[in-house]
């Protein structure tokens, strides 16, 4: 502990960057969830990859690079099709496995091809730096204004659709803020968290908070809380141990899941 007290002036841009990605997943993750888009997340995230791997190549600003990727790919993925001869899970699918190929096949022609490979799967979160910690904070800010502002209108097209299309909610379009407010996510910490950090904070935090809570302002609470100290947890334990600090994270998401599952058991 004492050691790594003495680093953490070294860590701060890390350490906050990772908490910042924590809160703002971990708290969307509950739409994701309840919506069951889960698969809609994972392929934004992958072409969201898609921008940075072409970002890397040209020597561009991964950011707006990035956000234009990730927009356009919720803007495909968003629109409803008649399912009759192709399903919208097979499209989200054709996307997700081309766009894994496409971000794969561009930084391979990069001089440090693996390496940055390896930084899109799971992210160099020690290497974030004070612009990358005031840009995330302003959107992040932003995305907290829009559903604080919003909330009954996010929640309503998350619950129930059709329930919020016929008591005059303008249901399309806050579908469409909602993936929007997503992707903005998804951009603006892939860069530093990879790809699979992202998906596990998307995913995992509201799962534990669905499994302790019915309430779903109790839900958003559990999520984010589990989030940020599945981030604090998984750095330290990282530094500790040295081990990889994206994945190390997921491994501590999963631990604090399991261990969720017995209280969800003794509930009952």
């Amino acid at each position: 502990m004492n050691e790594f007290l003495t680093n953490l002036e070294f860590f701060k841009y890390s350490i906050t960057c990772s908490v910042l990605v924590a809160l703002v997943c971990s708290f969307l993750s509950v739409y994701i969830v309840l919506k069951r888009i889960v698969f809609v997340s994972v392929a934004v995230t992958q072409v969201s990859s898609v921008g940075i791997a072409i970002a890397l190549i040209t020597g561009l600003d991964p950011t707006p690079i990035s956000l234009f990727f990730t927009f356009l790919g919720v803007a495909i993925f968003s629109i409803r099709f008649s399912e009759r001869k192709l399903s919208n899970e097979s499209r989200i699918g054709i996307g997700f496995v081309v766009a894994s190929a496409a971000s794969i096949l561009l930084v391979s022609k990069s001089a440090q091809g693996i390496h940055e490979i390896d930084d899109l799967l799971y992210g160099n979160i020690l290497v974030a730096t004070p612009l990358q910690i005031y840009l995330m904070t302003g959107i992040i800010t932003c995305i907290f204004i829009a559903h604080f502002l919003f909330y009954k209108e996010f929640t309503s097209v998350t619950l129930d659709f059709e329930m919020a299309r016929t008591s005059g909610i303008k249901a399309r379009f806050w579908e469409l803020m909602l993936y929007l407010t997503i992707g903005a996510a998804i951009s603006i910490g892939i860069r530093t968290s990879g790809n699979l950090l992202i998906t596990a904070f998307l995913i995992m935090p509201a799962v534990n908070g669905l499994l302790l809570a019915n309430r779903i302002k109790n839900v958003f609470i559990i999520a984010v809380t589990t989030g940020i100290i599945s981030a604090l947890a998984g750095f330290y334990i990282s530094f500790c141990f040295d081990f990889p600090t994206s994945p190390c994270i997921v491994a501590t998401l999963f631990v604090i899941l399991c261990l969720t599952l017995p209280v969800k058991f003794f509930r009952k």
